[in-house]
């Protein structure tokens, strides 16, 4: 195996998380490789002529790699067998920025400093022992977010995110009293379209809450609603609100993705390779500071490619994964403080009108978040010591409720099959509603990422092992946020309400985060401010395993923002490549 001509930076994986410092990087002069695992899918060629097909994206879910790609292994404690589980992400060029439902949150100023902003409220009280009973590992963030606010603004101008402001320079919902989220963290200005219009799902769920004295906005988009060209001088076509968003690639280039948004910028460069199925075995390092990486490239051969700067990109588990395999724990900090959401769910079915909930988008969506964050603190504080919990959720309607996406999901008095069954489908598939909630976990010690010792890829290295448990404040909180959409579908006139309300811990709930912690000092984090291995400083890793702490928002749009704040700090020298304490 010879090795490959050397180049300036090498990026492992190519999704949210690379589509940002590849482009900037090469836009700036230096040569980069993408090594990314998945197949070169596009828009032309796969999405306009494929797209709308439930069974071969939705269920089958082909860019979803199997069990021999990517394996993946799950227990709730360190003393159980992990058992497999399935994996969720879309393996190809673009990673799960193409099969995403493409709602873009900013993260609020106090998700930046999550153990400073408990300790200050809710220290005296003593109501939050029960995160210390099940060892919570709360942390701040590195940086703050009036620092990785510019970040943002140039992701939602330069991907196109589109929405009603909510706060311009402390200036709530500047432009219409009723839109925009009054709750989020100050903008520097509006976003550069609106977002996607309503549809019946949208206006019931706006029309209850209201009903209810709460705050309801739509859903910021990674989606053009008008015909726009980026800064890069990159084209899009509005959206067509065509059912076959979430779960698939957009037929029309109108869902931003690292695929449409950035890589077209990034290959016109002339610094910027791309080289498809190359699936990375190993990170090779000497003497402290890595040298190149192995990987089978798509013909099945192995190479090596060598490099100054190297940057982990991939999937959260991938990411962990590969620095273990290759003999890299960070000081005993690789895997540690994985986070990911509980799941839990409510439905309801409505008898007086019809929804028609598998039209539109999935994030054609309205929202509240008068239950995030601390928002409702004075609420969760009358709850008492045994119902009292932390942060909570944003809550959604969602839309794109397709047949073969939502055929299991019924109330548990009507048969799975046969005659009750098919007159259940054909009275209220159109009258049923399913909200969305975005439950925000918190890291633990005893959650994270490991190496199973049994189950293996087909190149022999072994499987992510996930150990994760559902603690005490998971359970309050979803408990809550239950109660608070059954209340919500009430207000609406739902003729039935159901669900789980206890929450389950699971391997992967789309949005995982953590497992590669940022943070000041080696003995708590596995990386510095900019991703940077402390261990091994020309080693970066990019994307939502950095986070020390999660949200009750989607974490997609600060994963671009990390990507582009990332950059920054190399092209401006803000760091040492010789030296991760250097800052």
């Amino acid at each position: 195996m010879a090795a490959l001509p050397k180049k300036d930076v090498v990026i492992v994986g190519y999704g949210a998380a690379a589509g940002p410092v590849s482009l900037e990087l090469a836009a700036a002069g230096y040569s980069v490789v993408v090594l990314e695992r998945g197949p070169h899918l596009t828009t032309e060629r796969d999405f306009q002529t494929g797209s709308f097909d439930s069974l071969r994206w939705a269920v089958r879910q082909e860019m979803v790699p199997g069990a021999d790609i990517m394996p993946l292994t799950f227990r709730n404690r360190a003393d159980q067998v992990a058992i497999p589980a399935p994996y969720r992400m879309a393996s190809a060029v673009g990673g799960s920025s193409i099969h995403w439902s493409g709602q873009s949150w900013r993260f609020y100023e106090d998700d930046f400093r999550l153990r400073s902003t408990l300790a200050a409220a809710y220290g005296k009280s003593g109501l939050a022992y029960h995160l210390a009973a099940d060892g919570a590992a709360l942390a701040d963030w590195p940086l703050a977010y009036r620092e990785l606010e510019p970040f943002y603004d140039k992701v939602e101008y330069h991907i196109g995110i589109g929405g009603w402001p909510g706060n311009i320079a402390g200036a709530i919902r500047p432009l219409r009293s009723d839109e925009g989220n009054p709750f989020e963290a100050p903008r520097q200005r509006d976003y550069p379209f609106r977002p996607l219009r309503d549809n019946a799902t949208d206006l019931v769920f706006r029309g209850a809450a209201l009903a209810l004295g709460l705050k309801p906005f739509h859903v910021p988009t990674a989606i053009t609603t008008e015909d726009w060209t980026s800064p890069y001088g990159i084209s899009r076509n509005a959206c067509t609100y065509c059912s076959y968003c979430m779960n698939y690639g957009c037929w029309n280039g109108s869902k931003g993705s690292s695929l449409v948004a950035l890589l077209p910028a990034a290959l016109k460069s002339g610094n910027f390779e791309l080289r498809a199925n190359a699936h990375v075995l190993r990170v090779n390092h000497r003497n402290g500071r890595a040298v190149s990486v192995t990987y089978i490239d798509g013909e099945g051969r192995e190479q090596e490619q060598r490099g100054d700067i190297f940057i982990l990109a991939a999937y959260s588990f991938q990411n962990v994964r590969l620095l273990l395999h290759s003999g890299i724990d960070g000081n005993g900090q690789v895997g540690k403080y994985f986070i990911n959401r509980p799941e839990f769910h409510v439905s309801a079915t409505f008898d007086d009108r019809y929804l028609n909930g598998y039209a539109g988008p999935s994030v054609q969506r309205q929202a509240i978040d008068d239950f995030n964050g601390e928002n409702a603190a004075e609420e969760k504080l009358r709850l008492g010591p045994d119902r009292f919990f932390v942060r909570g959720a944003a809550i959604c309607s969602a839309s794109q409720r397709l047949p073969l996406e939502t055929y299991n999901d019924v109330p548990p008095d009507v048969p799975r099959w046969g005659a009750g069954y098919k007159a259940y489908l054909s009275k209220y598939l159109n009258r049923y509603l399913r909200v969305l909630a975005i439950a925000e976990p918190m890291p633990y010690e005893d959650c994270f990422i490991d190496l199973d010792p049994t189950h293996k890829d087909k190149y022999g290295v072994p499987a992510a092992r996930v150990t994760r448990a559902v603690k005490t404040n998971e359970l309050r909180m979803c408990r809550f946020i239950y109660d608070k959409i059954a209340a919500l579908y009430r207000a609406a006139g739902a003729a039935k309400i159901w669900g789980r309300r206890d929450a389950i811990a699971v391997a992967s709930m789309v949005h995982d985060c953590g497992g590669l912690r940022m943070g000041v000092e080696p003995d708590s984090s596995a990386t510095n401010r900019y991703g940077q291995l402390w261990t091994m400083p020309n080693l970066f890793v990019a994307g939502g395993a950095l986070m020390p702490t999660m949200s009750g928002h989607n974490p997609t749009e600060t994963i671009w923002a990390l990507s582009y704040w990332q950059s920054a700090a190399i092209l401006e020298k803000k760091l040492d490549l010789t030296d991760a304490r250097r800052v």
